[in-house]
């Protein structure tokens, strides 16, 4: 099973959840009345834990839950399913259209 996170999908829940915590690295926020640099301090497949450095002090941690959802993006089979929906869609319009343009040819013999 793929997890999703953001616009890609991964093989495990943990690649998911680093793929998360990264886009968080580097941002500067308010935390517990000072600012922070945030970097990532730990990844499972359920769980992120971020490191807080205040300018000037000691870092502390914070884990958070985190549960990756299942890969809803396109794959190639779906788009290949795709096709052949369209494929039947256009001949079967194509037969319609053979078949009513004979039936009236034949009537006005």
């Amino acid at each position: 099973m793929a997890f999703q996170a953001g616009s890609a999908c991964f093989d495990t829940a943990e690649e998911a959840n680093a793929f998360l915590a990264s886009s968080q690295v580097g941002a500067n926020l308010e935390h517990g009345g000072s600012v922070v640099v945030v970097d990532v301090a730990g990844v499972t497949a359920t769980t992120i834990t971020y490191s807080y450095t205040p300018l000037g002090g000691n870092a502390s941690t914070q884990t958070f839950a985190a549960t990756p959802q299942p890969c809803v993006l396109m794959s190639a089979l779906d788009a290949v399913a795709i096709g052949w929906g369209i494929a039947a869609a256009v001949l079967g319009v194509y037969a319609l259209m053979f078949l009513t343009r004979g039936f009236r040819d034949h009537g006005n013999a």
